[in-house]
């Protein structure tokens, strides 16, 4: 248990991972669209701000996933019932922020 000092959530390195993808999916699109600087920085503040609000909530208590890598990526779809979580909450208000300057960047796209 994590708070035995066990088994801790990855939840920074996941949401460091779902930033790079943010980053690799807004270039990507803007190098297959051309999009000008207001969507392209509307869609990127859009992806990166709905990464923070989801990283902002982490499980505390988690079981440990079992097996090889397939086995740990299905424990995601299966819910450990009664799993408390902490709350970030300058993650979640950063993400809300990114969300409110994305739709504010696409009204002026």
């Amino acid at each position: 248990m994590q708070f035995d000092g066990g088994y801790k959530y990855p939840s920074n390195q996941i949401c460091l991972v779902l930033s790079v993808v943010a980053i690799l999916i807004t270039s990507l699109l803007w190098h297959i669209k051309p999009l000008s600087l207001a969507q392209g920085i509307g869609l990127f503040l859009g992806l990166e701000g709905t990464v923070l609000i989801a990283s902002s909530y982490t499980p505390i208590g988690l079981g440990q996933p079992q097996g090889n890598i397939w086995h740990r990526l299905i424990c995601v779809l299966n819910p450990q019932k009664g799993t408390a979580v902490s709350f970030n909450q300058l993650m979640f208000f950063s993400g809300l922020f990114c969300l409110f300057l994305s739709y504010t960047a696409a009204a002026l796209a």
